[in-house]
């Protein structure tokens, strides 16, 4: 139970908390963007007819909606409508294209995608390898007065805009709490990436924690430029404005020399962001009304004085993932200490240390956080199709998040590293096996590896080691061409590294702290200097 709100935790789904906040405040702004603004009166009649032309193209309970799109009002429309029918909604990254893109449709079953006419073209380029999509619902994301349908062949492609039209009564469908609500696939570490199965009271949790650790209510207004394909845009925004029957407004996509005027034109009081955005705005040449910000909150970062004295907006410092939520939070009525991530959550999670036989560790010594829910339905309790890594990731009761940390004696947890093979950049997390899988399979490539490298803006660089096939004269550019050509933006590597070997143990694994510690260092080159 959420004390504050008043709103049972595990009874609850989506589409009821969305259906109280229209009878609570139908003719209040719920959502603004695109130059728009929608009642929650209206947005929920627009919504109903969504959910009901979904209906008529096949779309049900446990179905499963791909969401291919850049932030819009059709995004949100796309899976509420979804929410509202049982139907798990799978977002996926706009920038993923080939492999990765045809791999999570496909793991995820698929059936139905929801793309923008902008990303058409990747799902072309791919549709060969999808047997299992039926229909493609195309978005008009451009200014463009007509909208030309791919020819897709036994797939049916249809107008999103004919999807708000219609029959605008609330759809019936019996929903559980503990009925899925999304597939949202997270980084893979030893193997590709892998699907979060979050359940409709994960995700409530999740925001009801964040509601909490931001002290939110019905009288803020929520600014997001954050992908909606990511859970804090919607798990953490779209949701936690219906709960509080508060206001929403986004950005198609963050523009770092815009980002405060935005804030001011919706007099939003509480913004998202992500770390690396810290020193990107602090970046920024100073202005008279930097100090004349209405945010009180910037939602995460790690604590920084002089962020929070330029523009006198506290920044909320948070630990936690997509299957877990808010593990450690800094209550705002307390001071945090230097460097923490805040003190466990504990009416929600079990937090702890523990060595590498799953020991509680005393304070001050550094091992792996592990999580378990101290509510029940609270966390994921799988991957989805995945029972091997789910067995790997939560196994003597304790949810292993690959993160390396401690905590002090006041309670005050530190994170530390990452355990686990994963790389983070610009706020997405990067899976080296996967970087090195498209590397891999070109045959001028006899091995490679790919690690993490500090960046100035707080989080990493990615950097690859490249071991060329025998009688290859792979050079850099040609390695940067293959990887524009087959990677996501955020994937490609700024450092190029060409080694005879790779250093290894004597069960041949990559000793990747060796090349992280740039031991026996080849020639490097500098995307960003051009150098290849």
């Amino acid at each position: 139970m959420n004390k504050s709100l008043n709103i049972p935790i595990v009874d609850r789904t989506v589409p009821q908390l969305f259906s109280d906040a229209v009878q609570r405040a139908p003719n209040k702004v719920f959502v603004r963007g695109e130059g728009k603004a929608f009642t929650y009166a209206d947005f929920d009649r627009l919504t109903n007819a969504c959910a009901h032309n979904f209906s008529d193209l096949g779309l049900e309970k446990g179905t499963k909606l791909g969401i291919f799109m850049h932030n819009s009002l059709a995004f949100i429309h796309s899976w509420l409508a979804a929410a509202k029918l049982g139907v798990i909604y799978v977002p996926i990254n706009t920038d993923y294209k080939g492999d990765i893109l045809q791999y999570q449709l496909n793991k995820a079953d698929v059936t139905h995608l929801v793309v923008d006419s902008s990303l058409v073209e990747r799902i072309s380029e791919i549709f060969d390898q999808l047997p299992l999509l039926k229909v493609v619902i195309v978005h008009a994301d451009s200014d463009e007065s007509t909208l030309t349908l791919p020819s897709l062949g036994a797939v049916t492609a249809v107008s999103f805009e004919d999807m708000l039209v219609g029959d605008t009564a609330e759809p019936i469908t019996e929903i559980k709490h503990t009925d899925p609500l999304a597939i949202s696939f997270t980084s893979g570490t030893t193997g590709p990436s892998k699907g979060v199965l979050a359940t409709n009271c994960h995700v409530i949790t999740f925001a009801l924690d964040w509601i909490t650790a931001c002290q939110y209510d019905e009288t803020d207004r929520l600014y997001t430029a954050l992908p909606m394909f990511h859970a804090i845009a919607t798990w953490l925004g779209v949701i936690p404005t219906f709960i509080t029957a508060s206001e929403l407004s986004f950005a198609k996509q963050l523009s770092i020399s815009n980002f405060w005027d935005d804030v001011r034109k919706y007099n939003s009081s509480v913004v998202h962001g992500i770390f690396a955005m810290v020193p990107m705005l602090l970046k920024q040449p100073p202005k008279e009304d930097d100090k004349d910000v209405p945010a009180r909150l910037f939602y995460i970062g790690q604590r920084n004085k002089e962020f929070e004295d330029r523009f006198k907006c506290r920044i909320v410092e948070v630990y936690g993932a997509t299957e877990t939520g808010i593990v450690t939070y800094t209550p705002l009525d307390e001071e945090p200490a230097s460097g923490s991530c805040g003190k466990a959550n504990t009416s929600t999670y079990q937090v702890a240390v523990v060595d590498d036989e799953d020991n509680i560790l005393p304070s001050g010594e550094v091992g792996e956080i592990v999580v378990r829910p101290a509510q029940p339905y609270s966390m994921i309790s799988s991957y989805y199709k995945m029972p091997d890594e789910t067995l790997e990731s939560f196994r003597n009761l304790w949810f292993h998040t690959g993160d390396n940390g401690r905590v002090d004696e006041d309670g005050f947890f530190y994170y530390i590293d990452r355990k686990k093979d994963a790389i983070r950049r610009r706020g997405e997390n990067i899976s080296s096996y996967e970087i090195e899988a498209v590397l891999n399979s070109d045959s001028r490539v006899a091995e490679c590896a790919a690690i993490s490298e500090p960046s100035d803006l707080g989080e990493d660089e990615v950097k690859v080691i490249i071991v060329p096939a025998d009688g290859s004269e792979l050079s850099a550019n040609e390695v940067w061409e293959l990887c524009e050509q087959r990677m996501p933006r955020f994937w490609i590597p700024r450092y190029l590294e060409f080694r005879e070997n790779l250093p290894k143990t004597p069960n041949q694994k990559v000793q990747k702290y060796l090349l992280r510690q740039g031991v026996d260092q080849g020639q490097v080159f500098d995307r960003d200097l051009n150098n290849g």
